[in-house]
């Protein structure tokens, strides 16, 4: 008697999800699309003023240069096989990456202090690079992320700040950012290809020499490329070269396989990463709520036919003084940009300004570019050393032809004078226009007003007052604004000068 049996069921291949836990770089590829995904969610609002600040063609053209740098140090790190001790202490790993995902939230939040800089500081880029860093210690482990701890260390160029102080008194132009660049890079290769100290100071060498001849190279053949040309190209290349350069030599001295690639990888230290995921995940939610200062939304009329050019033409009722221009304004406005300041008397006094009825100076500084975003990346006390001075709040005053205009106070405890300062935005389609009047309440004809004069370097001295103590320190809370009718008066005829002579010209 035979008894029929059922064929066992075929046994199951391992899932998707069993492959990826089984490949070490299947793991690390997913995990870093996690951490990306999760840091691009919390900082979304940053990334997206980044990108805008990068269409106007400002100095921050350098950030996407600066990351690609940092890839190649990290790949010549993760190309150099280390003996690593197992030992792996995952709640220290959880109280560093949720300690620095805590101060990358703080980060984020103090950019509000830096609302009068806001594309200027980017303080808020500082708190990316601490939640990516956070957010790689929780999902990689402490110890794995301190292997790259120079690739982190070169991520922290993505602070503008430090690349700003260093450009500009080089000049601010392409070649000068370009130059500032190429050391980078340098660095980001001696990093790369660091098996030794002496290997590490020979590819920082070749790719300085390599860098600095083809920005050179670029300078002759494209002196009109766009500012981002300059930053990459040079930089990029010469990291590309120093670093094939020195894998090449160390394959044929060693014998080494050439594929980096067809070597096993090390299986990942951390084995699961549940929990730790949840914290980033619901972190960057609640990062992603957390408000960024407005930026671009300074009135600018568009009046056809306007002429920016500077300097602007006195209306009747006014007496032209001193007129100087500044070729330094194109390190802040871009290559176009022109820059003049003008002295402008009333032709006969008044005792509704004065109480001798002398006759009031007002000095109106112009500026054209065709970039009017720069203006707010470098705002007004970059355009003279106010260093130590308080600011007031701005107020809208409605002007002819539907421009709007901004008053505010400068007020100088050193000198113990206050100014007043009216300015707005104009253009004719394709340039914009910034005016600025201001006028003091020292009516001495040898008053003293602010000098124009770029100030980048000494206004780091303002930034970290601020950074420590608030926009408080800064801040005029009681404003006077009592030249605002002498202003608002002059900026009316002027306004409507300019105006007047589109209509001659055309004529």
């Amino acid at each position: 008697m035979t008894v029929d049996t059922a064929p066992a069921p075929a046994a199951r291949g391992p899932g998707l999800r069993e492959r990826i836990a089984q490949n070490p770089a299947a793991v690390v590829a997913f995990r870093w699309v996690f951490v990306v995904a999760a840091t691009t969610l919390a900082f979304w609002t940053t990334l997206v003023a980044v990108i805008a600040e990068m269409r106007a063609q400002t100095i921050i053209t350098y950030i996407p240069a600066a990351v690609v740098l940092v890839i190649i140090a990290a790949i010549g790190v993760s190309w150099r096989r280390g003996i690593e001790l197992p030992i792996h202490d995952r709640q220290t790993d959880g109280i560093v990456g949720i300690l620095l995902l805590l101060i990358s939230i703080t980060l984020k939040a103090m950019s509000l202090r830096y609302s009068g800089a806001y594309l200027t500081t980017h303080v808020d880029l500082l708190g990316l690079w601490m939640f990516l860093l956070g957010s790689c210690c929780l999902v990689f482990g402490l110890r794995p992320a301190a292997r790259y701890r120079w690739a982190w260390f070169l991520l922290l160029v993505i602070f503008p700040v430090p690349y700003r102080v260093l450009v500009l008194p080089l000049g601010g132009g392409p070649f000068a950012a370009g130059t500032i660049m190429v050391v980078f890079g340098a660095t980001a290769t001696a990093v790369a290809t660091a098996r030794t100290p002496r290997r590490g100071l020979a590819g920082a060498a070749i790719a300085g020499v390599v860098g600095m001849l083809a920005l050179v190279g670029v300078w002759a053949l494209f002196p009109d490329a766009p500012r981002v040309v300059f930053q990459t190209v040079p930089a990029v290349g010469a990291a590309l070269v120093a670093s094939a350069w020195l894998y090449v030599d160390y394959r044929r001295q060693h014998g080494a396989s050439w594929s980096p690639l067809g070597r096993p990888m090390y299986p990942v230290c951390v084995g699961k990463v549940g929990r730790p995921a949840l914290v980033v995940v619901v972190l960057a939610i609640g990062m992603f709520f957390v408000p960024i200062p407005s930026y671009g939304n300074v009135p600018n009329q568009r009046v056809p036919g306007l002429d920016t050019r500077p300097p602007l033409i006195v209306p009747p009722g006014w007496v032209q003084g001193s007129v100087t221009g500044y070729d330094w304004v194109t390190r802040l406005y871009g290559r176009d940009a022109v820059m003049t300041s003008q002295d402008i008397y009333q032709s006969k006094g008044s005792l509704e300004f004065d109480k001798f009825a002398r006759p009031r100076k007002i000095m109106a500084n112009t500026i054209e570019t065709s970039k009017p975003l720069s203006f707010q990346v470098y705002p007004v006390f970059f355009l003279a050393d106010l260093v130590g001075d308080r600011f007031s709040k701005s107020i809208d005053v409605d002007l002819p032809h539907g421009v709007t205009a901004r008053l505010q106070t400068v007020v100088d405890d050193e000198s113990y004078l206050t100014y007043n300062r009216l300015y707005w935005l104009w253009n004719d389609g394709e340039h914009t226009q910034q005016v600025m009047l201001v006028s003091v309440d020292n009516h001495d004809p040898d008053a003293v007003f602010p000098s124009p004069d770029i100030t980048v370097a000494h206004n780091l001295n303002t930034f970290l007052t601020v950074l420590f103590r608030g926009n408080s320190v800064t801040a005029d809370l009681e404003p006077q604004f009592k030249d605002m009718d002498l202003l608002v008066g002059c900026a009316e005829d002027l306004i409507n000068a300019q105006v007047d002579a589109i209509g001659k010209g055309a004529s």
